[in-house]
Formats: C-alpha cells, sequence, structure tokens
C-alpha cells in the first residue's frame, strides 16, 4: 500500500456500530461523499477526528458502500495479498476437521471469516466462489491462487455473482457449461447439480444444523417434510431408521431429484418414502383428513413463494401452516422444527410470531417453543452482525403430561 489511503468522515451511527461488530457501511448522506475510484478507504469518527476502520469501498453495490477489512491499526500497513493469503488459510483450516463428516462446506463465509463480501462452498472436488461484493472481481486471481494452495485436490471452480441486479450468473474458470457428481454428507449421497438449475441440489448451511438436530430425531420413526426440495432431510431422516416419510413440495422436478438422492443410498428403503406435489397447506388437509399423524415435521418455506395464483411470504405463511402441523403432530412424542431464513426478521419476533399464532388457534396453552436451531460451525454468524444471522429455527412440541 503505497499509495495514501484516502479518509472519509463515516456517519456517527456507523462508527458506533462498527464498533459494535457490524461490518458495513450502508448508504446515507456521508457515503455520497466518498471517492469512487479506491479501493480501500479509512473512516474517520468525524466528531472525535479519530481513525478508525480500514474499509474496502464498494461503490456499485446499491446499498452496502463499504465493507470493513480491520479496526487494527497495526494492519492497516500491510499488503492486501497477504493479509488475504493468511485469512484464506485460516479459515479453510478452521474447517478441515468438518471434511471428515461431510463433502459439502462453507470454506469461507465472509464477514465472520473477515473476509466480507466473499462466500466460498466447497462441493466434494468442486468449488463454488459466490460474490457479494464486486471488488473481489478485481481480485479473483488472488483467489484462485489462494483456494488452488489451500486445497491442490480441486477439479473445478465456479463463479456466481450476487445481489447486483438481482440476476444470476455463473461461469466455470475452466470454460465449463454445468457439472454433475454425488457427494456425501454425514455418510449420505447426494446428487448435486452445477448450473443446470436455479440451485444446485443441497444447502450446506442447514448441514449443522442436521447434525444438532440429531438427538431430538433419535428414536423418533415418521416425517413431513414441507418445502422439501431434493429431500435433505428426508433423507437423513431415513438414514436414521424412519419408516414413514413424506416429503411435499410444488416442484415434481425436485421431487424427482429427491427420488435419485434416496436411490444413491442402498441402506435406505424407497418404499418408506412418499411425495406429494403440491401446496404444502393443501398437502397438510389432505393429510388431516386421512387421519395422519407424524412424530417430526420439518418446515422451511423460502422467503416469499407461490404457487401459481397467490405469493405470499414465510412469516405469514406460518398462520396457515402451523395451526395444521399442530394438528398432524403426535402429542407424546411430536417435534416440528419450524425454520425461517430472513435477517429481516429477528428470533425474537419470529418466536413472539409463532406463540400469537399458537394462542389464536385451538392449541393455545397447550404447546411449548423451546430449542433454537442456528447457524454454526462453518456458517457461525459473527456477532453484531445481524444480516450474517438470517437463518433460524424453534423446536415446537406439545406440553408433556
Amino acid at each position: 500500500m503505497n499509495k495514501p489511503i484516502p479518509k472519509v468522515n463515516l456517519h456517527p451511527a456507523s462508527c458506533k456500530y462498527l464498533k459494535l461488530g457490524h461490518p458495513w457501511i450502508t448508504e446515507d448522506t456521508y457515503t455520497k461523499r466518498f471517492p469512487k475510484e479506491a479501493f480501500f478507504l479509512i473512516g474517520v469518527d468525524e466528531k472525535n477526528r479519530q481513525d478508525v476502520a480500514l474499509l474496502i469501498n464498494d461503490p456499485l453495490h446499491k446499498t452496502v458502500k463499504a465493507r470493513l477489512w480491520s479496526l487494527n491499526k497495526a494492519e492497516w500497513t500491510l499488503d492486501f495479498k497477504d493479509v488475504l493469503k493468511s485469512r484464506m488459510k485460516a479459515a479453510i483450516d478452521k474447517r478441515r476437521a468438518l471434511m471428515k463428516e461431510r463433502e459439502n462446506i462453507f470454506l469461507i463465509n465472509g464477514e465472520s471469516d473477515e473476509l466480507p463480501g466473499l462466500l466460498i462452498q466447497l462441493l466434494k472436488d468442486e468449488v463454488m466462489i459466490q460474490y457479494y461484493a464486486l471488488f473481489w472481481k478485481d481480485k479473483e486471481d488472488l483467489v484462485l491462487e489462494n483456494l488452488k494452495e489451500n486445497l491442490p485436490h480441486l477439479q473445478e471452480i465456479w463463479v456466481q455473482e450476487r445481489n447486483f441486479d438481482q440476476a444470476k450468473s455463473i461461469r466455470s474458470i475452466n470454460g465449463k457449461d454445468s457439472s454433475e457428481f454425488t457427494l456425501t454428507e454425514f455418510g449420505l449421497n447426494y446428487r448435486i447439480k452445477i448450473n443446470q438449475h436455479y440451485d444446485f441440489g443441497i444447502y450446506s448451511d442447514m448441514s449443522a444444523i442436521r447434525k444438532n438436530m440429531r438427538p431430538y430425531l433419535e428414536g423418533q420413526k415418521s416425517l413431513l417434510n414441507l418445502f422439501s426440495y431434493t429431500g435433505a432431510f428426508s433423507v437423513y431422516c431415513m438414514g436414521m431408521g424412519f419408516d414413514k416419510v413424506t416429503s411435499v413440495d410444488l416442484s415434481s422436478k425436485y421431487l424427482a431429484w429427491l427420488d435419485e438422492n434416496i436411490a444413491l443410498n442402498p441402506s435406505l428403503n424407497s418404499s418408506h418414502h412418499t411425495s406429494l406435489c403440491m401446496p404444502s397447506e393443501r398437502a397438510m388437509d389432505k393429510l388431516i383428513s386421512e387421519g395422519a399423524k407424524y412424530e417430526v415435521i420439518v418446515c422451511d418455506p423460502p422467503s416469499a413463494s407461490s404457487d401459481g395464483n397467490k405469493v405470499s411470504n414465510a412469516i405469514k405463511s406460518y398462520e396457515t401452516l402451523l395451526p395444521q402441523m399442530l394438528e398432524l403432530l403426535d402429542t407424546e412424542k411430536g417435534k416440528i422444527f419450524a425454520f425461517l431464513n430472513t435477517h429481516a426478521i429477528s428470533w425474537n419476533k419470529f418466536e413472539e410470531k409463532l406463540k400469537a399464532i399458537v394462542d389464536s388457534s385451538k392449541f393455545k396453552n397447550q404447546v411449548v417453543i423451546g430449542k433454537r436451531f442456528k447457524l454454526n460451525e462453518d456458517c457461525l454468524p459473527l456477532k453484531g452482525f445481524h444480516e450474517g444471522d438470517y437463518l433460524k429455527g424453534f423446536l415446537i412440541e406439545f406440553k408433556r403430561k
């Protein structure tokens, strides 16, 4: 860093939140004066006239105009290339133990690994790099160099640019059109299809949560998996010996993919699994009319979804979904795992909403909303950064008599 780094005044609120652990400078009257061309900026507390943070300028992002690189002044004179190398190695080394359990891992989780706006997922012998900040495009050669040095076995590297114009852009650094292969998570096989569909077949941020749920699933035998996608929870529970698994999704394509995943695991009995290709509300109406009961229900609705007739958001959809799930839940052993996938709703707001729904139903005073299931292990959020704490889950049970 030979050239002087431009200094910029920060809004008092930005200074406050930086010190509390929030690593973004979002658009305000101060950011409008940030120079466009500089890579680094030094953020200044205007009131105290103190340099508070080394920031990476992000002028092309719609709302996040700079991202924290370091609060430690001793690091401000270090070469970016050297710090990047050190941080990438530390992040990957921290996750090597997880590679013994599964082949789908977030090697780098953005801000929580001090690599803002950069997510990198390992998918067996391939990786998916996701840029949430455009400045990483200019540093791509360095990112690739460090990846290859730390993981020499890699066979393919994909790059996905996210959240710029809301369009999805995936490319292979080798010019490949697509990729298809099988990976393992906790000893079970899943088919991965890169650049063939909107997503590639498994949500790795749920992996550690699946592992944390295991003690609560032991001894259970029946699962209703709502919004099942390609069925990671269905396969996981079948692998634990569940003999009645029902998966519900609107997409016949994803349910066929789920069947493919079951077939990849010879130890699983496909006769123990049923798919329902319909909206979750309609599927539960059908199951209620049949007198069905389940010991485990997993519900992870997309943040916004459409059944072709109407669009609903996840938090509101629980107004219908939760009473139906309680109707289907075994009153003695039953457990509901209710998830929400958005940073916009806090843990407390989600819990309050679930309680309000229960209190307005016939199940008032009969239900306990208990343990929280949070992002952890490779996706552990940064303290003070609520945008990184986007995946929230609650265990819901009937009160035991």
